[in-house]
């Protein structure tokens, strides 16, 4: 995927704000956005909505007001989604220096859905008011763009699987015994970082060194890699506050420098010279974003691939109610079973070490 580093974002963690501002800038449009396809569309948009309320018998939802599906339905006959929605795509994919890696507007059926997502943003139910405002509005924008594609209901946050956190750490302790005190973890499918740190905290609760201690997070959304690594959450100021403090620990002791978060696609053939003794993939496998069983078995294989022998490789998903529905327990541990891993009793998820490599 291109961008305008010239290679998948990679970003080393840093909580000074100036960095974090520097590398924004490379990721989102700066500034006001000027583009005369979204004046015309907004233009079309407020005639839309002025006719909304002309005809509408009602009064049209807004925040503050529970969803009821008669709204929606009203909704939908005078203020359809579908002529709304492509405005709102064109400002996403001109407001951001990168491909987007998904559209972020999918799950919405409808305009108040839209609204309540982005009560914080905007407290008029007129689409043509708000593209205006998020063109204009720099702060705005961005808290936008975040707020679409670091929703709270993505799963996001610390402490999502404890049994499995248990497991790795009597593993980590034993490893150190084992290796001499160095240990290279990547956590595939990173989202917004926590299980990265987690990792990281893990780590130096068993008694590792910073510089024994390799910590790798991917995601394929440069949004997540940046609140990731700069614990940054512009949508979300006490979500900050909360990652900032969880995090002091492992900052503190030395091991930021130790992490890296990079972009990747995990489904795609990669050439890397690098080797994990553990890899992380919760919130993945099985679930809405990747259940089809052939990439399920290329992520799987290529993940394995990317293990020394005999390393770990766990998965679990506390946040996917498609988790067991799409691609039950026993599937998942026979394609791992294919893919060369020795299924284990993990606590949590499923999980084993590698044979085959």
């Amino acid at each position: 995927m291109t961008s305008p580093y010239g290679r998948p974002p990679s970003f080393t963690p840093s909580l000074e704000t100036t960095v974090a501002a520097e590398r924004l800038k490379r990721l989102i449009v700066s500034g006001e956005v000027n583009d005369p396809d979204l004046v015309r569309r907004g233009t079309r948009l407020e005639l839309l909505f002025c006719s909304s309320l002309l005809a509408s018998p009602t009064y049209l939802w807004g925040p503050g007001l529970r969803m009821e599906r008669e709204w929606r339905n009203l909704t939908e006959t005078f203020l359809p989604w579908n002529r709304i929605a492509p405005a709102l795509r064109r400002l996403i994919a001109v407001s951001l220096l990168y491909p987007p890696p998904s559209d972020p507007l999918v799950p919405f059926p409808s305009w108040p859905d839209f609204l309540q997502r982005c009560s914080l943003i905007t407290s008029s139910s007129n689409p043509a008011l708000l593209l205006r405002s998020l063109l204009a509005d720099e702060e705005l924008r961005r808290r936008w763009l975040f707020t679409l594609f670091l929703p709270k209901e993505h799963g996001g946050g610390f402490h999502r699987y404890p049994r499995q956190q248990e497991f790795i750490h009597q593993w980590l302790v034993n490893q150190r015994a084992l290796a001499g005190g160095q240990i290279s973890c990547l956590d595939a499918a990173c989202g917004s970082g926590e299980g990265s740190w987690e990792l990281a905290a893990l780590c130096r609760g068993c008694g590792f060194l910073p510089h024994e201690v390799t910590i790798h997070g991917s995601s394929l959304d440069p949004l997540e890699l940046f609140a990731a690594a700069h614990a940054d959450f512009p949508h979300d100021p006490p979500r900050q506050r909360e990652y900032r403090r969880i995090i002091a620990p492992v900052t503190a002791a030395g091991f930021m420098n130790r992490i890296r978060f990079t972009q990747e696609e995990l489904a795609e053939p990669r050439d890397s010279a690098d080797r994990y003794d553990l890899i992380l993939c919760n919130g993945l496998l099985g679930g809405p974003m990747l259940h089809n069983p052939r990439r399920m078995e290329r992520v799987v294989a290529g993940l394995v691939q990317r293990l020394r022998p005999g390393g770990l490789l766990l998965a679990a998903d506390r946040f996917h109610e498609g988790w067991d529905k799409l691609t039950p327990k026993e599937e998942r541990e026979a394609l791992l079973g294919r893919c060369g891993v020795k299924i284990m009793k993990i606590g949590e998820g499923i999980g084993g070490r590698a044979i085959n490599n």
